[in-house]
């Protein structure tokens, strides 16, 4: 790994250049293939001192920029901001690698007719036949509806609890009420 430090407006010393290394190394743990490493430090007017950072791995380019009163302060900053970057970039490597469905597994697909023919007799299928208003009501009067209509089901909002509820008229003649847990 190759370590570059600039200096705009700056004499770099040693102490600079080696808190600068010493807390590039605490990197490690997290990434190791970094390749080269370029510290840009700059000092301004007004007390303004500039930490840019660009790390290069085999991968992938990292570059971070921080600014404070202190060069020492910018340097951490920096490199607390690019070790974000590497975590954020590995964590969602890692992710999309185990979201991966092809585990080896050879999976055999058949066809609806494949498994009638198989069975010897048709499966039911999924018709859409029309879109359904849901109208608020109360349980009463979507059973006094219910019992009118030729339909063997009424879907409904229930107006007192602003769910969906379904009313059908049952085999003996009664009037069956279905509402859905909370």
């Amino acid at each position: 790994m190759s370590v570059d430090i600039t200096g705009r407006h700056i004499e770099i010393t040693e102490p600079l250049r080696k808190f600068a290394t010493d807390r590039l190394e605490r990197l490690r743990g997290v990434i190791d293939e970094v390749l080269e490493a370029h510290f840009i430090l700059t000092v301004e007017k007004h007390q303004r001192h500039i930490a840019e950072i660009n790390i290069r791995t085999r991968r992938d380019f990292y570059h971070a920029e921080e600014v404070s009163t202190d060069l020492y302060t910018s340097i951490a900053a920096v490199l607390d901001k690019v070790e974000k970057q590497i975590l954020k970039h590995k964590e969602r490597y890692v992710t999309r690698k185990r979201h991966n469905n092809h585990s080896g597994e050879v999976i055999s697909t058949t066809s609806v007719i494949e498994v009638e023919e198989a069975l010897g007799e048709r499966l039911p299928r999924i018709i859409r036949t029309h879109e359904v208003a849901a109208k608020p009501m109360s349980v009463d009067d979507a059973a006094i509806q219910i019992g009118a209509s030729v339909g063997d089901f009424l879907v409904f909002r229930n107006a007192d609890t602003e769910r969906l509820n379904v009313v059908y008229k049952r085999k003996d003649g009664n009037i069956g009420w279905i509402e859905p847990e909370a």
